[in-house]
């Protein structure tokens, strides 16, 4: 899992041969005899194994060897390196021993873990993600806690998120469908599910190497079926939860949302994918509240008149899905993805294997 954080960065180990004394004659070595390729050197997060193979040498009789920097375990994963870093904890990449599994760990800082609410929500994330099984959600394995650490396994998506292709430049408006259709296939079947994810953004949507379309990061999903009791939800209504550049209106309000706050959600990327930037923007200097005021008070401005000559249906889809009041957009992921699709379909036939590696996009132009 792409979370979504930063990239680690990698490091290498280099070996440096140390020079003879000054005058001393040098001895060429005594042949050795074949031995056993060293051990590889351990990786730990925020490194990569060292890639460079070493001269073996023989160990003198009667002297032990020094033992190997012990890898870190995490229960039975070992830690191959660190993929993110967050407020709330870390994320690792780490293989499962026996089955040589690749698996993305979530890890919750101490700091964070010191918070109850951020525990509860942490821990909420495994339970959420648990209750799922699709193919456009990262899927949860396992979880761990040890000696008061709390980790989650998730399945590991090699490739990148939705932001990274975005700061490449404009995506091509046959994967744009094919985006937004596993996009909103993931959140049709999580809203069925009676879970809402409150955080929908361009960093929580991975794509996989392969083409596949990810949602990913439940971490402050809100079950809409709590009861109020032990185990229910952190995030309680009268809590702002959520990323400023994509909350829906209610939200904003800090009342109780459903899967319709999602869409709005989905609606903002839908119409950055298009246009090249969200529809409502805020310096530094004006802060959150103004861009969340934005939200609940500012229309947003035509997708056309940012990209003209954009389609007409095309357009009001996306403003439907921007709506103010929930009532107004797309009652639920089915009911926009069918919407989505009938212009795809029109517009770019074939769109659904745009994503696929190596995809020629250019019989799946728009058709005039």
């Amino acid at each position: 899992m792409t979370e979504g954080g930063q990239p680690g960065q990698d490091g290498g180990r280099d070996g440096t041969n140390v020079p003879a004394t000054p005058g001393e004659p040098v001895t060429p070595p005594a042949p050795q005899a074949p031995s056993q390729s060293p051990p590889p050197v351990s990786s730990f997060p925020g490194q990569d194994a060292a890639t460079m193979r070493l001269m073996p040498t023989l160990p003198k009789p009667g002297v032990t060897p020094p033992p190997s920097m012990a890898e870190r375990h995490i229960g039975k994963y070992v830690v191959k390196r660190e993929l993110g870093r967050g407020g709330m904890g870390a994320v690792y990449l780490a293989e499962q021993t026996g089955l040589g599994r690749e698996v993305a760990i979530k890890e919750l800082v101490p700091s964070a873990a010191a918070d109850p609410i951020a525990l509860k929500r942490f821990l909420q994330e495994a339970q959420v993600m648990a209750r799922t099984s699709h193919p456009n959600l990262v899927q949860v394995y396992d979880m761990e806690q040890i000696q008061g650490a709390n980790y989650i396994v998730l399945e590991f998506v090699r490739g990148k998120s939705l932001r990274d292709l975005l700061n490449r430049g404009a995506i091509a408006l046959p994967q744009v469908f094919a985006v937004m259709h596993g996009v909103l296939q993931a959140l049709d079947y999580a809203h069925r599910h009676a879970i809402v994810h409150r955080d929908m953004k361009p960093e929580n949507v991975l794509i996989s190497d392969e083409g596949d379309v990810k949602v990913a990061d439940f971490g402050i999903a809100r079950l809409t079926d709590d009861s109020g009791g032990p185990g229910s939800t952190a995030t309680k209504t009268g809590t702002t939860v959520g990323t400023p550049q994509y909350m829906s209106p209610e939200q904003v309000a800090s009342s109780k949302v459903d899967g319709r706050s999602d869409l709005y959600s989905a609606g903002i990327m839908f119409y950055e994918l298009i246009v090249g930037q969200p529809p409502f923007t805020a310096s530094e200097a004006d802060g959150p509240f103004t861009l969340m005021a934005k939200h609940v008070q500012a229309p947003p401005k035509p997708p056309s008149v940012l990209k003209p000559g954009l389609d007409p249906p095309l357009e009001e889809v996306v403003l439907k899905s921007l709506s103010k009041r929930p009532e107004d957009r797309y009652q639920n992921g089915q009911e926009f993805d069918e919407a989505v699709s009938g212009i795809a379909d029109r517009l770019c036939p074939g769109w659904q294997r745009s994503l696929d590696p190596g995809a020629d996009l250019s019989h799946r132009a728009p058709v005039a």
